[in-house]
């Protein structure tokens, strides 16, 4: 089945354990399989994002994800946090 080109990008903030930017990764980066292989994805921006641990306070947003992100038409998604 073919991705719908109409359809907004759903974005997962991650932040870099690199530059400890929280990232926009699309959720569709988040499953290829060769991704999951590295544990590297990469973020809208460009940014090959290297992910902290996933229980850490997210870092500052990145600036150009900020800027790369359609306007209104795409969904970002926060991780959840442990009750």
């Amino acid at each position: 089945m073919a991705a719908d080109a109409s359809a907004p990008v759903v974005t997962v903030a991650v932040t870099c354990r690199l530059d400890s930017r929280s990232h926009a990764v699309p959720d569709t980066e988040l499953t290829r399989t060769a991704a999951a292989d590295t544990g590297r994805y990469q973020a809208i921006c460009g940014h090959v994002v290297s992910p902290a641990s996933l229980v850490a306070p997210d870092g500052k947003p990145c600036d150009a994800c900020s800027v790369a992100a359609p306007p209104g038409g795409g969904k970002t998604r926060r991780r959840r946090r442990p009750a």
